[in-house]
């Protein structure tokens, strides 16, 4: 969960005076005007008139803090940065800016720098609870997660009472190992604005059996979640009369193909739920099933590619047959870290006896003509209609090399072997230092060791791969 939005800076009193004596009024005017429209949420109109306020005024540190807030929450986060250390450089006393400043690093990837921008914003505003809540924010992707969840603490006992604080203890937690508390707490998000309740005048699933009933299981995040509690759907068959599931379409023929959901009835969301007796969100699943044993994971694999799918193209019998996936959705709110360009995996597209296959879908697919690699990776994309295909072409592969989106999450339900390829701050599901993990038994995790430090974890990918390749040769 990203920190919450910052507010806009306004001249303190202070300011104001040496305002009247070295600025134009109509500066002093433009910013506000400027503050208006940023409030208004109209982010376009007041990006150009913080500009505009600068052109009369280039020393306004409030618009360049307030042009860098608002720049962060367009996702330009390197021109934020430098907005905000503009601001910053001509208010050093401002506890706020340097929090602001410290947003748009962690956003950036600068995670020293960022911890190094919270803190001092502390020692300037140490009531500021806002302020050490997105310390603990950094202290999270840096992996001190005690150190994360004191500075929660603190907010909490400073008064910082916004629902983003108990999700994001959560998501700490789950981080941490601690399944169990972490997705008993994990119900928080339906405090968030973002996650309104569905179905809420259906009654909530218990835990309690349900003989001669109707459960309702719906779908509440990405693909890639559904995939990866998808599990726990099978184990309800044995506990109700009837299972439902709305879920989204191109899952459909994947799921309905794999044994484990024969007797499920699935739906898709349009109109009215169908007629249910209890209902369940698929992520609040987990807490009905996680009590600290092996056997909370269930069974892997789950899924079951459908018959008669698409065949991969030729490769020679004595190649190594991998399969690769560069980019994941772009509307991620951590895209930016979490994907890289297949010219980075050029580091290891020269291995022999090895054949590549790009199951990467969507605009970043044309990445393989765009570097020139049309000759060395084959692009599958042409021959997936659904994740029923995908599934299918994943099962001709001796291993996936993927960044952590979707296609992870069907190749370990599937049981194919998936390299895993995770930023330093990994997403709570992959827990923190290990390279397995117990959601997907053929999956290996290859973290950076470093934020941002894609070649040092693409070396090691090479090194695997090579051993790999001699293993099924000799």
């Amino acid at each position: 969960m990203a920190e919450t939005d910052d507010k806009t800076a306004s001249p303190s009193p202070a300011r104001q005076n040496v305002t009247a004596r070295s600025r134009p009024v109509d500066a002093a005017k433009a910013l506000q005007a400027a503050i208006r429209l940023h409030r208004k949420g109209d982010l376009d109109a007041a990006a150009k008139a913080y500009r505009g306020v600068l052109d009369l005024d280039p020393e306004s540190s409030s618009a360049w803090i307030n042009l860098g807030v608002l720049l962060r929450r367009m996702g330009q986060i390197d021109a934020a940065v430098i907005c905000l250390s503009r601001g910053v450089s001509q208010t050093r006393g401002d506890g706020p800016a340097w929090s602001n400043l410290g947003n748009a690093l962690r956003a950036a990837n600068r995670l020293e720098e960022a911890r190094h921008a919270q803190e001092t914003a502390i020692d300037l505003s140490p009531g500021a609870s806002q302020i050490h809540y997105n310390l603990g924010l950094v202290y999270r992707d840096l992996g001190d997660l005690d150190d994360a969840q004191q500075c929660f603490r603190r907010a909490a006992l400073l008064g910082y009472d916004k629902p983003d604080l108990a999700w994001d203890q959560a998501l700490t937690r789950l981080l941490s190992g601690d399944l169990a508390g972490g997705f008993r707490d994990y119900e928080s998000r339906w405090s968030l604005p973002e996650s309104p309740a569905r179905h809420a005048d259906i009654p909530l699933w218990d835990g309690e059996d349900g003989t001669d009933k109707t459960i309702l299981i719906h779908y509440e995040q990405g693909l890639g979640d559904t995939l990866q509690f998808c599990r726990y759907i099978p184990r309800l068959c044995d506990r109700f009369d009837t299972v439902l599931f709305e879920v989204q379409p191109p899952l459909i023929p994947l799921l309905s193909s794999s044994p484990g959901f024969e007797p499920v009835r699935f739906a898709e969301r349009n109109g009215p739920p169908p007629a249910c007796d209890v209902q369940s969100p698929l992520l609040s699943l987990p807490r009905h099933f996680h009590s600290g044993t092996a056997s909370d994971f269930g069974d892997c694999p789950y899924l079951s590619a459908p018959e008669g799918g698409p065949m991969l193209p030729y490769a020679p019998r004595d190649h190594l047959k991998v399969g690769l996936v560069w980019a994941g959705k772009p509307s991620h709110r951590n895209d930016r870290n979490r994907s890289i360009r297949l010219a980075d995996f050029a580091r290891f597209l020269d291995v022999p006896n090895a054949t590549f296959y790009s199951f990467q879908v969507g605009p970043e697919a044309r990445q393989i003509a765009a570097t020139g690699f049309t000759g060395l990776v084959h692009d599958c994309s042409p021959l997936i209609r659904h994740y029923g295909d995908t599934a299918a072409l994943l099962k001709q592969v001796d291993i996936l090399i993927s960044v952590d989106t979707s296609v992870v999450h069907l190749a370990g339900g599937l049981g194919v072997d998936v390299w895993t390829l995770l930023p330093f701050a990994p997403d709570w599901r992959w827990q923190m230092q290990r390279g397995d993990t117990p959601w997907y038994p053929t999956m290996t995790l290859f973290r950076q060791t470093s934020p941002g430090d894609w070649r040092e974890v693409l070396d090691r990918v090479r090194h695997a791969l090579v051993a790999r390749v001699a293993a099924k040769s000799g």
